[in-house]
């Protein structure tokens, strides 16, 4: 497939295995090599098997595999929970004083290294830099150079001090050298190319902040929630730099009526949550709805329902973002289906909100979210950024949406369904607006007539979305094939990267990729056209198979995956293949 290298490291959760993960991934995208990273973390804070797994080539990635090559193994559950992905030239770094070899069974031919990984941390400065000296073995094994672990080293531990810093390169430097001299006679079949490139190396959910703060928001609320946090934690610190404010509510619903008020006083806000928090938002979702706020709000999926597997992946809460929240409420659902994606869909999202005055729902998924992948730097070039705040109105226009009393009518009915806007402090601009049935000053009211007037007008900005914007799909593989395969949201990379192997079979496949769930494309003709049809989707009942029956009225076939593990590109082929037979 790829002149490609596997490697993972796996023991338990508190065993600092993602911070280790990370520098690796760093020292690798700073060493000009692509890289997608994937994780398996318990939920709690200390104990349960946890992995970190990156896969990485000079050519673009863009999921994970069944094969690993270079495996760290801190506990005996490493190997067995990754036995199916070990092959006859895979290396098993271990520590002999804590885990016995002779007790895996590992695949005949696997090389397994002994490395006193706390004894050699402990000559460091402390038993604590273990994992470092891990990676220095690494670095001998895949023949990496390890001069490409320091800068990654001290961004990790710059603000410790440079002690701290030396220490870890001695630790890294010390695992390599005991591979080198204790294990000479061993021929490793690995070898790291590196290149002169320079990328970014950035996961889903800092994507999404990115964009935010790119595409003018300026206030956030959130409470922290498994996997949406990072989305605070990168905005923290970063959006003051803009004028902006970062505040961590009691719960999910103050969060988002903190951003609902936010919106209303003229703020481009935003909130992020998971699943939970979206049935705790959905009454102030109502009322956003209602009186016809801007708001984004992010909902990265995981497991459910309920407390679900609160780290592990999902795309379970489609029929909740479509149709969540009682009575009829419009809105936009945007899935991006790339990390990159996830910058560039969130500046839209704003844009949307604020051009339509609707909620807006950008949903990612846990996949993606803390999935870090590299890119080129001009994949997020600032200066290609615009920003339209839709019919906000002031002064000098106000008096066009008066009335005879020179009151402002927020809620106007017009023929594009979009009302005017006057931010606060507007002259003439002063109003109200309600969560009650309200006419075009806000004032609530039962009237029959306006009660249908208010809703269709509601209605209306959607299907003015519909003519004015771009809701359409991306297009890979065959355009001429038989076969049609369906993908939302995070599967994208996985199912292109699928269409290699399935190509090795011979087996044709034509692949449509939709961001856009309401508003989405039109698929009727692209269903009718092909002989089979496949949606791929993270949940049990086919949801976003569900709509595309629904639109096209015609029966799909369905490719489900919902035990709380990503899709692989291989596994994914084979289960597309499966369905074609």
């Amino acid at each position: 497939m790829h002149d490609d290298l596997n490697w993972a490291i796996g023991g338990e959760a508190g065993d600092g295995i993602a911070s280790t993960g990370k520098i690796f991934a760093q020292a690798l995208s700073r060493a000009g090599r692509h890289v997608f990273t994937s994780k398996d973390f318990a939920s709690r804070i200390r104990g349960g098997y946890t992995a970190y797994k990156v896969r990485t080539s000079v050519d673009q990635v863009a999921s994970v595999v069944d094969r690993l090559d270079i495996l760290i193994a801190l506990t005996e559950r490493t190997v067995d929970e990754n036995i199916d992905e070990l092959h006859e030239d895979s290396v098993i770094i271990y520590d002999g004083d804590r885990t016995e070899f002779s007790d895996f069974e590992a695949p005949d031919d696997t090389t397994g290294l002994d490395v006193p990984l706390k004894a050699l941390a402990e000559d460091a400065g402390g038993a604590i830099m273990r994992n470092i000296v891990a990676l220095g073995a690494v670095c001998e094994v895949a023949d990496f150079p390890i001069e490409n672990l320091d800068e990654s080293l001290e961004k990790r531990f710059g603000d410790k001090g440079e002690k701290i810093v030396e220490n870890n390169k001695e630790a890294a430097r010390l695992g390599a050298e005991y591979v080198a001299d204790e294990f000479d006679d061993v021929e490793f079949s690995y070898e790291l190319e590196t290149t002169d490139e320079d990328y970014v190396l950035l996961n889903g959910d800092e994507a999404i902040g990115m964009g935010a703060i790119a595409a003018g928001c300026r206030f956030y609320a959130g409470y922290p929630i498994t996997p949406a946090t990072d989305v605070m934690e990168y905005l923290t610190g970063r959006i003051d730099q803009f004028g902006g404010h970062v505040v961590q509510a009691e719960d999910e619903l103050s969060a988002i009526n903190l951003a609902l008020g936010a919106a209303r006083a003229g703020a481009r806000a935003m909130t992020a949550t998971s699943g939970p928090g979206i049935d705790l938002m959905a009454e102030t979702f109502g009322l956003v709805a209602t009186s016809e706020t801007p708001l984004v709000i992010t909902n990265v999926m995981r497991s459910g329902p309920s407390t679900g597997m609160p780290t592990k992946q999902e795309q379970g809460d489609l029929n909740m973002m479509l149709y969540g929240g009682h009575g009829e409420i419009p809105r936009f659902v945007l899935a991006p289906t790339s990390v990159s994606e996830c910058f560039h869909k969130t500046v839209e999202a704003f844009n949307l909100a604020e051009k339509y005055q609707i909620p807006v729902y950008l949903t990612a998924d846990l996949s993606m979210a803390v999935t870090e992948r590299t890119y080129e730097p001009d994949e997020f070039d600032m200066d290609e950024v615009e920003i339209d705040r839709g019919k906000v109105v002031d002064e000098d226009e106000i008096s066009a949406w008066q009335n005879e009393k020179d009151q402002f009518k927020p809620h106007a009915v017009t023929a594009d369904g979009v009302s005017p806007r006057a931010l606060p402090g507007t002259e003439g601009g002063v109003h109200m607006s309600t969560g009650l049935e309200h006419d075009e000053l806000g004032r609530r009211t039962e009237d029959t007539d306006v009660r249908v007037e208010q809703v269709d007008k509601r209605y209306r900005k959607v299907d003015t979305a519909r003519e004015q914007e771009d809701f359409d799909y991306r297009e890979f593989g065959d355009a001429d094939a038989d076969n049609l395969v369906i993908s939302w949201g995070s599967n994208e990379g996985t199912l292109v990267e699928a269409l290699d192997y399935l190509d090795e079979d011979d087996i044709d496949v034509r692949v449509i990729s939709v961001p856009y769930i309401f508003p989405r494309p039109d698929l009727t003709e692209d269903v009718q056209a092909a002989d089979e049809v496949l949606v791929v989707e993270a949940n049990a009942t086919g949801q976003f198979a569900d709509v595309v029956e629904h639109d096209v009225l015609e029966r799909v076939e369905r490719v489900n995956k919902y035990d709380g593990v990503d899709f692989k590109a291989d596994e994914l082929a084979a289960d597309i293949k499966e369905a074609l037979a």
